[in-house]
């Protein structure tokens, strides 16, 4: 019997740290930190030994708490996530595609749409174990691959039941751009897919736009990075956001988040797209920023996808809160979970996971 403990990242919107105990051995999915300075982080206190550890992505609510753990214990990630490791500490390769053994358990990887370098991860254990980390089918840059079957969903559910498709976001976001605006983004994948997305609406609509240097810095970067990291044919647009001049102001401008706030910009508007630290809520809605969503994590239809698909008997919602629990009863159904500790089952029948590219 195989058990999981979800130490942190249920809920709420928190660090993640879910622990597999199998076959008398301690394996950790993710060691994440706060999301921001105020935030507690006391999940590292209560793994106890532990085996292995293995890192879905390099975001710092994923990997922030690294640091704390003991460096004598092996960790494993891609080579993209081994640079936002502390210096000095040792890893082992997992592969962006494909399977191998830890602890005697077979580990299987594939990108999971979010950023750069990151997986989602399935144990096989008990049921089938699936961990998505934090994932997105509709990344401009950054494919999903499809998942084996496993009877037990550990699903990114961070926009909780929220369901609305990119186009729509895409839609709305151009609507914004109608007077001096300033986008600060993380360069780890939003900057650089916002670019791709205004490379490709300038064909058809006028708009005068730049990256600051930072963003130009990674996309630079990026253009000598292995091309299987992204989607088809993404190397190509990259390599044109290389080699294009970019002025230092433009109506539209998308520059490197630092924290930046309305007095970082005065004369434009502050636009955000992505999570909201509690200090910027404050100041969206007091009207003196503004915030437009755009989908880096899946919506609630692609849970219920993942579930029909891998044909799992347990899903387990993610860095979300779930106190609307008949809600999320009706959108998931006899499947959804909210325990913090689950014991793994018997194998499970499915059907292919197949994922169309978004558009």
């Amino acid at each position: 019997m195989s058990q999981v403990d979800i130490l942190s990242g249920l809920g709420g919107k928190s660090s993640a740290a879910i622990r597999v105990r199998h076959q008398g051995r301690s394996l950790l999915m993710d060691a994440g930190g706060p999301l921001h300075p105020q935030e507690r982080c006391d999940w590292v206190r209560e793994t106890g030994p532990l085996d292995a550890i293995l890192i879905s992505h390099d975001h710092p609510d994923h990997i922030g708490s690294v640091a704390r753990l003991p460096w004598g214990i092996p960790l494993y990630c891609t080579p993209e996530v081994a640079t936002a490791l502390p210096p000095g500490r040792s890893w082992r390769p997992l592969p962006r595609q494909g399977s191998r053994s830890i602890l005697g358990i077979e580990v299987t990887t594939g990108r999971a749409g979010h950023s750069h370098g990151g997986l989602w991860l399935h144990l096989d254990v008990g049921d089938g174990l699936f961990y998505s980390g934090d994932a997105s089918f509709e990344s401009l840059l950054f494919p999903f691959d499809p998942p084996p079957p496993a009877g037990t969903l550990l699903l990114d559910a961070s926009y909780g039941l929220y369901d609305t498709g990119q186009r729509q976001c895409q839609q709305a976001l151009w609507q914004q751009l109608t007077r001096p605006t300033v986008l600060p983004l993380p360069l780890s994948g939003r900057a650089i897919e916002l670019a791709l997305w205004l490379l490709r609406m300038e064909k058809t609509q006028p708009i005068d736009w730049t990256m600051d240097r930072h963003c130009h810095q990674m996309v630079c970067r990026w253009t000598q990075c292995d091309p299987d990291a992204f989607r088809p044919g993404l190397p190509d647009a990259l390599q044109r956001l290389a080699d294009r001049r970019w002025p230092e102001h433009a109506p539209t401008m998308l520059v490197a988040d630092r924290n930046d706030g309305h007095w970082d910009w005065p004369g434009r508007r502050l636009l955000h797209t992505g999570y909201l630290t509690p200090d910027r809520r404050e100041r969206v809605a007091a009207g003196l920023e503004h915030w437009q969503r755009w989908n880096v994590h899946l919506r609630a239809g692609d849970l219920v996808r993942l579930r029909d698909t891998l044909g799992a008997r347990r899903l387990v919602p993610l860095f979300t809160s779930l106190t609307q629990t008949a809600a999320w009863r009706d959108r998931l159904g006899p499947q959804l979970h909210t325990d913090s500790v689950l014991e793994l089952n018997d194998a499970v029948e499915t059907k292919p996971f197949h994922l169309s590219a978004p558009r």
